[in-house]
């Protein structure tokens, strides 16, 4: 996935624990799979971001 999917999916997946955390009675099971793939997609764009980072030209600014 890019970073845009990536960050579609946390927003999705943010969303979806939030609307898990209002319903009543809680459904843990969903909640702790919706904390687990949370937590995986935020790996995911932390090492997207660096991946892309590193790979970006680096200009004269950054070195001043």
């Amino acid at each position: 996935m890019n970073l845009e999917q990536l960050t579609g999916r946390y927003v999705r997946l943010k969303r979806e624990l939030a609307a898990a955390y209002r319903a009543e009675p809680w459904h843990s099971g969903r909640i702790d799979r919706l904390v687990s793939d949370l937590s995986a997609t935020e790996r995911e764009i932390a090492a997207a971001q660096a991946q892309r980072e590193c790979a970006a030209p680096a200009t004269a600014e950054q070195f001043q």
